[in-house]
Formats: C-alpha cells, structure tokens, sequence
C-alpha cells in the first residue's frame, strides 16, 4: 500500500449538502455502479471538474468542497504492482460467481457510468485484502470520460483521476472552496 501520500480531493455536491457534510461527516455511496466500489467519491487535483459534476447534478446550487486525502492503504492503480495482485483476486472473484451458478455483475460499455462488474470486484478486493490483513482505506484510479479533444486523440475532455475513500478517518481536513 501507499506511504504517507496526501493529495487535494475536490466532491461536487449542492450547498445543502455541503453545509451538512461540513457539519455531519462526508455519507458514503454504495450505488451497485459506482466504478471503483462503496465510498466517498473525489476528484483529485480537479476543483473544476468537481464543480461541472456538482451542476449537472444540482444545478439550482452547486458546491465544491476540497478535502486533504491521505492514501494511506490505498488501491492505487497508478502503480502498475496493483495489476498482477488485481488479477489474482479477479480470479478468485469469478470462481466465487462461477462456484455459485450467479453471472458477474452486467458491466455497461466503458464510457458508461454504470459499472457494476466494477463496483462489485473493489469491493470483493477491499474485502478480501482486509481479510488478508490489509485493510483498504481507498481506491484511486483514473476514469476516462467525455469526447477526444480531436479526431482520433488518446486524450479525452472529461479524463480525471477519481479516489474513493472507504474510511473517512484518512480525510484529514474538508472546507467549502469558491471555483
């Protein structure tokens, strides 16, 4: 896991919520489709995109609160050692499924926002390294989304890397921001 890395995570919410978020602690989501799996989702380094996400979802009022992410224990798919040990529980996630006749999750296309297969294995992988001893306090991925910036580009417009905090205790300070 990750020594002692501390980023800036920008949520995108609505200014009633973020008074009470402020006041009462950061709710975690647990939608089926939620890509990296149950948590408190941020944007990382990107208080714009955080604020665009906050007004297509609550247009009337948006906010932006900034919040300092410690990823300590963190699934970080920056790191390539992530993938092998990934694909190991993947395997261990699909005969669980298979061992019990159930079909994997439906994953929607990849520039979807649903991603149920997704979800469902980070959470297993939470799950299964904690029971391994260690515990999962966050995901950090990147998410591609939106339209190439041209004609065949590799780069798209909504791109952004996205962290899923699974236990508060590493958010170490959040305020409302003005973007």
């Amino acid at each position: 896991m990750n020594d002692r890395i501390e980023v800036s995570g920008y949520h995108g919410t609505s200014q009633t919520k973020a008074t009470s978020i402020l006041k009462n602690g950061f709710l975690t989501s647990d939608n089926d489709y939620d890509w990296l799996g149950t948590g408190i989702y941020f944007f990382q380094d990107a208080p714009m995109r955080a604020k665009q996400w906050a007004i297509e979802q609550h247009s009337q009022e948006p906010a932006v609160i900034c919040a300092r992410i410690q990823l300590d224990n963190c699934i970080d798919l920056f790191d390539i050692k992530w993938f092998p040990i990934l694909k190991n529980i993947y395997n261990l996630f699909d005969d669980q499924y298979r061992d019990t006749n159930k079909p994997l999750p439906k994953q929607n296309p990849v520039r979807s926002k649903a991603h149920r297969l997704d979800c469902a294995f980070f959470n297993y992988a939470s799950q299964f390294l904690s029971r391994q001893g260690q515990i999962v306090t966050s995901t950090r991925a990147v998410f591609v989304e939106g339209e190439c910036i041209f004609p065949d580009s590799a780069i798209f417009d909504l791109a952004h890397a996205q962290i899923a905090v699974k236990d508060p205790v590493v958010i170490r300070e959040s305020y409302l921001i003005e973007v």
